[in-house]
């Protein structure tokens, strides 16, 4: 047990005004909370805005052993997220999860796809919404993603586009709106995996493997986990999307598929701590990764915490885990 020692809960500001995606960092700060004290630790919390010199005072006045990161966005902008540990670099605190730069990587999505096509890692062909359209776009659908911001925000059915030639005009409509950048790729049609990764001694542990099942959806609905699946719970997206895990006996060759490519990520990412890959898996049975996510969600109905517990991980020991695995640079 580590008693007396301190880990500070790091999380991004939010107020009663604020979405219900940003609200959830609220619950995550709680049950991390627990945990920690769960395990011997002291576990203040320190809320981090744009007013950096707040957080520097505290964090060198009252220096802990280490900080939890749960910084999901800054000043409402996901693309900021890197502040807080560049801050926790330069101070040379220890820190959960992923480092400075591979939230910087991670946290573009084009710069991601771009780093897993250079280290061959199969990903859906993309238009970044700056250069010129291709000429002669592929068939199928296309999906219109925010760059750099998380929780599915803006993402509906209207987010799949049928064919390409109105894709330049639903980027543009949304970039409009929502003040930030927005781009397309290609629609994998298939399923949903997501897989999670956790530190141990021995290095990254792949967990059992949860799919997304989407039940009783019409045939011309997108199979897409939206915002509305995640954070709308009345909604016909979250009653109909329903977790399960792979059989790792009956589905052996592409649950090791899934845990090679989800290693490699973990490797050429410099992911520590704890992850999450997703992917879309095509009918031809050929996994896509969609994202990689350094420092995913970790609430206690989260693909992760799930995955904790199929595992044999209690919540408490998994924290502890990523504590352990806490370092700076």
């Amino acid at each position: 047990m580590t008693v007396g020692r301190t880990v500070l809960i790091l999380h991004n500001s939010v107020s009663h005004e604020s979405s219900a995606d940003a609200l959830d960092i609220l619950e995550q700060m709680d049950c991390v909370r627990s945990a920690l004290v769960s395990h011997g630790y002291d576990a203040p919390t320190l809320a981090i805005n744009l007013n950096l010199d707040a957080a520097k005072a505290r964090l060198r006045d009252h220096p802990p052993h280490a900080v939890f990161n749960l910084v999901e966005a800054i000043d409402d902008c996901g693309q900021l997220v890197a502040i807080a540990t560049a801050l926790l670099d330069h101070l040379q605190i220890p820190y959960t999860g992923c480092s400075t730069e591979g939230l910087l990587i991670t946290g573009n999505k084009i710069l991601a796809k771009q780093w897993l096509r250079a280290h061959n890692l199969p990903t859906a062909d993309w238009w970044d919404g700056a250069s010129p359209p291709p000429p002669h776009p592929g068939p199928g659908r296309w999906i219109t993603k925010p760059v750099s911001e998380d929780a599915s925000i803006g993402m509906d059915d209207t987010a799949v586009v049928a064919d390409f030639r109105d894709v330049p005009a639903r980027v543009a409509d949304q970039e409009a709106r929502r003040k930030f950048r927005w781009f397309a790729e290609q629609f994998i049609e298939g399923r949903e995996i997501n897989v999670a990764l956790i530190d141990g001694p021995g290095g990254p542990q792949v967990l059992p493997i949860p799919e997304i099942e989407f039940v009783n959806y019409p045939a011309d609905k997108p199979r897409i986990v939206g915002y509305a699946a995640k954070w709308h719970d009345d909604s016909f997206e979250a009653r109909h999307t329903v977790r399960r895990f792979v059989d790792s006996v009956r589905e052996a060759a592409l649950c090791a598929e899934l845990a090679r490519m989800s290693l490699r990520c973990w490797e050429i990412f410099q992911l520590r701590g704890y992850a999450r890959v997703d992917f879309r898996v095509d009918a031809a049975g050929k996994p896509w990764v969609l994202e990689v996510n350094a420092n995913p969600c970790i609430s206690p109905d989260a693909g992760f915490a799930a995955a904790l517990e199929q595992a044999g991980i209690s919540y408490a020991d998994g924290i502890e885990r990523i504590v352990a695995a806490a370092r700076y640079g």
